[in-house]
This record gives structure tokens, C-alpha cells and sequence, in this order.
């Protein structure tokens, strides 16, 4: 029996390790199978994720096409209606313009025709006065002279001096002829009336009738003050380009001429598309980083004259000063040189939008209207040009004429330079004609004291005299527009044959 269980045992055991080796086979042989299926799956949906991505971005890339094109099509759409919508009103503010300005000129010429008649009246009442104190002046110049001919004629006959002549030869070695004497009488006679005319002037001094004179001399003493305080928004402007400035030299240039160049940033007509181009005509390179930044004009074109053989130069200009620890900004130019007043401009036909001539004008030697056309030429229709120059005819031109002086604001020959000198300065008038015979119509005519501050007291006697204040600041701002071709190559307001 005991045996019996022995066997049964052994069975069991036999039976349990085969049924054990027959499960490891059957788990080994499914965990096979198990495998090269998952990397059977794998392989699929590897294929099946690589054909949806594809199917999805060519999907993606229609889509993206698509959305351009109308994205296109709507900003052109919105692009001529804008632009329709300007030139409604840009039309109808230059009939406001003409009316206003007919208006004006009927104004004006009622003015002019009333001051004319006034002064007319003047001069006829200062031309009898003058007549009247001329033939009084006649006369006792005619007494004084029949006095000295019969002294002359005592003389002759007695050999010896009058008593009016005894003092005038005291110091004469030899007896001077009579005809000599005539004109030394004469000359001391019109010595003595210089002295009494120098005693008048002091009178006239003394009891204050000079008093304009003095104004004058004072206001000089602070007619620059004031003109280098600038609101918050124009600090920002100003502190913007001195932070591009490190040498000593174009820092003080900068610094002087910065109230013009921050009313030029304010009057240049800000970019309407992103594909606006500009060209700044006797370029200053610290300021064409702020015209981008503060104007739009993604592409600003440079130009200016010097006597090389290179023809177009890339300026890079970057910031010296950054506050609080920001990346300094850099910007790069393209600078050509050439001639305003000869050459041909080096653009396309209507390449530009916006072109800025500042303080050129007045350089120029022999043919302004040259630079205009040109400038017409390559501007786009409707395009911008902004001109600015000293006023001739400022307060403070007026003020230098009063006390002796040129008028100009810059009257120096440059002896190193030619460029640098004044050869015109123009006044408002003449600037608007120039304009308007290279096919512009100004939008805007203003001056500005950028320079010095106007004098009332010269603004004052304007107006006593009914003469226009309007457009006595030192420097002119012109802003027109391009309308037509140019119309007038010579004005004659400008040229002479």
C-alpha cells in the first residue's frame, strides 16, 4: 500500500512537471505571438499617424493659402476705400483751402489797396515837406553863398581877410586861391551842421525816442530764451535722438538745431501703409531713427553731396545711451550722394511717398527748381513733400534791417566749405510759388521761431504801420502735395533770363 502511494507520488509529479514545462511553452510561445503583434501595430499606426499628418498638413497649407488670399483681398479692399475715402476729403479740404484762400487774397488785396492809398497819402505829405524844407534849405544855402561871394569879392579888392575868413587862415602858411577857399568854407559849414546833427540825435536819445532801439538791443539779450524747454511728449522725442550722439561736435550741432528738427518730426505725415517709403534730402543720419519710429516709414532712403567717387554707402547708426539696462537699438541706411540741383535723381518714378528737404533750399547755388521737379518726379500720386528753410522775412530779419544789419539768418561766406554758406534765403511767398510751379498744392504755409524768439516790439510796430504779422517766424514749414506735373521750369519770381 505504501508503495503504491510512492508510485502515485511520482506520477503526480511527473504529471505536474510536464503540465508545468507545457505551460512555459505555451506562455513563451504567446508572449512570441504577443510581440509581433504589438510590433506589427506599432508598424501600422506608425504609417497610419505619418498618412494622417501628411493628409493634415497639406490640409493645413490649403487652408493657410487660402486664408492669404482673402486676408489679401480684404486689406486691398480696405486699402481703396481708405484711400477713396482720402481723397473725398483730402478733395474737399482743398476746396475749404481755395475758398479760404480766395478769401484771403480778396482780404489781402482790400488791405494792400487801403495801405497803398495811406501810403501814397504819406508820401505825398513827406514829398511836400520835403519840398518845403528843401526850398527853405535853398534858401539860406543861397544867402550863405551871396555872403561868401561878396567876402571873396572885399577880399580881392583889399588884398586883405574878412574878419569871417581871419580865423578860418590863421594856420594856413600860404594864401590858399578863392575857389579853394569857397570849398573849405563849404566843408567846414557842412562839418558844423554833421555836429549839429550828432547833438540832435543825442537830444533825441535823451527824451526816449529811441526807445524802439533799445528794445531791440534788449530783447536780444533773451530772445533765445525758452526755445530749449520742451513738453513731456517732445522730451521723449529729443531725449530719443541725443541718445544716439556721443561725439562732442554733432551733439552741440544736434543740440542747436533740436526745436527745428522737433517741429520738423511733428509736421512729416505719418506712414498709411507698411509698404511707404521716404527720402530725407541732405540727410542727417541721428535723425532718420526717429523718423521711423515716430513717423512709420518702415524703408527711410538718405541723400546728401560730398565730393567723392562713391556713389551709394550703407550707414549704420546705433544707440550710444540706453536707460535702464535696454538693448541698444541699431538701424542701417542706405546713403547715395549726388547733386539736388544737377542730377537726376537715382529712383524709380514714383518711388517714394514722403520726400523732406530740410535747410536745403537756401544751399543751393544756381537752379532750386531743378531739386523741385525731381522731387516731383519720384514721388508716388498724392505723395508728400515737406520743405523747410529760414524766413527772410521774420520778425527777426525786420529786427536786424532796423539796427544796420543783413537780414539773413546765415549771411557768413564759409571759406572752407562752400556748401555750408547761405546763397538765398527765401521768404514764405516765394517758397509757396516755387512749390507750386513744380506741380504741388501746399496744404500747409507756417513759420515757427526756432532760432530766436520774435520781438513784439517789432510785431508792434507792424502793426502800427497795417502790415501782416502772419508768417513772421524765423523758419518756414511747407507741406504740399503733388497734384499735377510740374508747370513752370523758370518762375520769374525766382529766375531772370
Amino acid at each position: 500500500m505504501n508503495r503504491l502511494k510512492s508510485i502515485l507520488r511520482n506520477l503526480r509529479l511527473l504529471l505536474t512537471r510536464e503540465i508545468t514545462d507545457q505551460i512555459g511553452e505555451v506562455e513563451a510561445r504567446l508572449n512570441r505571438r504577443a510581440d509581433d503583434y504589438e510590433r506589427a501595430l506599432d508598424q501600422r499606426l506608425d504609417q497610419r499617424f505619418a498618412a494622417t499628418e501628411e493628409r493634415l498638413d497639406q490640409r493645413v497649407s490649403i487652408h493657410e493659402t487660402t486664408l492669404d488670399q482673402r486676408l489679401d483681398e480684404r486689406l486691398a479692399d480696405t486699402e481703396r476705400r481708405i484711400d477713396q475715402h482720402f481723397d473725398q476729403r483730402s478733395q474737399a479740404a482743398d476746396k475749404h483751402l481755395d475758398n479760404r484762400f480766395d478769401i484771403l487774397e480778396q482780404r489781402t488785396d482790400e488791405r494792400l489797396e487801403r495801405h497803398e492809398r495811406k501810403v501814397d497819402k504819406m508820401v505825398r505829405q513827406m514829398s511836400n515837406d520835403i519840398v518845403d524844407r528843401t526850398d527853405v534849405m535853398l534858401q539860406l544855402f543861397e544867402q550863405r553863398l551871396d555872403k561868401q561871394r561878396r567876402e571873396l569879392r572885399a577880399l580881392r579888392e583889399r588884398g586883405t581877410p574878412p574878419a569871417t575868413q581871419t580865423a578860418a587862415n590863421e594856420d594856413s602858411a600860404e594864401e590858399e586861391p578863392g575857389a579853394a577857399r569857397d570849398v573849405q568854407q563849404q566843408l567846414r559849414s557842412f562839418r558844423k551842421l554833421a555836429n549839429i546833427t550828432t547833438h540832435a540825435q543825442t537830444k533825441i536819445k535823451q527824451t526816449g525816442e529811441l526807445a524802439l532801439y533799445n528794445q531791440i538791443l534788449e530783447w536780444k539779450k533773451v530772445a533765445h530764451e525758452g526755445l530749449d524747454q520742451f513738453s513731456p511728449d517732445e522730451r521723449e522725442v529729443v531725449d530719443y535722438v541725443l541718445s544716439f550722439l556721443d561725439d562732442p561736435k554733432e551733439l552741440h550741432y544736434v543740440t542747436q538745431h533740436m526745436r527745428r528738427f522737433v517741429a520738423t518730426l511733428q509736421r512729416i505725415p505719418p506712414a498709411a501703409r507698411s509698404t511707404d517709403r521716404l527720402l530725407e534730402l541732405g540727410s542727417l543720419s541721428h535723425i532718420a531713427p526717429a523718423i521711423k519710429k515716430y513717423c512709420g516709414y518702415h524703408e527711410v532712403s538718405c541723400a546728401d553731396f560730398w565730393t567723392s567717387d562713391e556713389k551709394i554707402c550703407q550707414e549704420t547708426v546705433t544707440q550710444k545711451h540706453v536707460a535702464d539696462g535696454g538693448t541698444p537699438e541699431s538701424h542701417h541706411f542706405e546713403l547715395r550722394n549726388f547733386n539736388v540741383e544737377r542730377d537726376a535723381f537715382p529712383y524709380p518714378d514714383g518711388h517714394f511717398q514722403t520726400v523732406i528737404c530740410c535747410e536745403l533750399i537756401e544751399h543751393l547755388q544756381s537752379d532750386p527748381m531743378h531739386m523741385l521737379w525731381e522731387c516731383n518726379r519720384v514721388l508716388a500720386e498724392d505723395g508728400w513733400l515737406l520743405l523747410t528753410t529760414p524766413n527772410i522775412a521774420s520778425a527777426r530779419g525786420i529786427e536786424g534791417l532796423l539796427v544796420g544789419c543783413a537780414p539773413y539768418l546765415l549771411a557768413q561766406y564759409n571759406v572752407r566749405e562752400r556748401a555750408d554758406q547761405h546763397n538765398r534765403e527765401y521768404a514764405p511767398y516765394e517758397v509757396g510759388v516755387a512749390l507750386a510751379a513744380a506741380g504741388f498744392t501746399v496744404i500747409e504755409l507756417e513759420t515757427e521761431d526756432v532760432w530766436t524768439r520774435s520781438n513784439p516790439a517789432i510785431l508792434d510796430l507792424l502793426k502800427q504801420v497795417h502790415i501782416s504779422t502772419e508768417l513772421r517766424g524765423d523758419n518756414i514749414f511747407a507741406l504740399a502735395r503733388k497734384t499735377s506735373a510740374p508747370v513752370e521750369r523758370y518762375p520769374q519770381e525766382l529766375y531772370i533770363d
